[in-house]
């Protein structure tokens, strides 16, 4: 059997997200990564263009020139919604980085516990035993197996 690397998964990950968990084993979690990557960057179009839109439509309310047409509600504030809209473009950047790190670490981790066998049997057990200590007399202790 080939040995598992965490190294070659994380690799993987970062150069196409959702590979290392598909090296890992894991292909479940690669939807989850690709999922999140795809989200981020739809998020990212919509707010980009919807900025896009209202700050041409700012500009043309504030260029002086009564030729320009501006399509946008004349009740709305064109200059607070386009901040608004680069705001969350912003946002949904930082949440691309977020998910793509949060793969990459994902990936490396499960390479690591690739191996980690967890037994059937997770149970707790408690016995009585006898402690014996320095001085004449035994004392009562409790032993925990896991």
């Amino acid at each position: 059997m080939k040995p598992h690397s965490p190294l070659k998964a994380t690799i993987y990950s970062a150069v196409l997200p959702g590979a290392g968990q598909v090296y890992n084993h894991k292909a479940w979690k690669a939807l989850i990564a690709v999922g999140g990557l795809g989200t981020c960057i739809g998020f990212i179009v919509y707010n980009n263009d919807q900025y896009q839109y209202f700050h041409s439509q700012y500009i043309a309310q504030v260029d002086g020139d009564p030729n320009t047409v501006v399509t946008a509600s004349p009740t709305l504030d064109l200059f607070k919604t386009q901040e608004n809209y680069h705001q969350l473009r912003d946002i949904s950047y930082i949440c691309l980085g977020a998910v793509y790190f949060l793969q990459l670490i994902d990936a490396n981790v499960d390479g690591h516990l690739f191996y980690y066998d967890v037994s059937d049997d997770l149970s707790l057990n408690f016995h009585p035993s006898l402690v014996r200590t320095t001085s004449t007399h035994p004392a009562i202790g409790l032993t925990m197996k896991f």
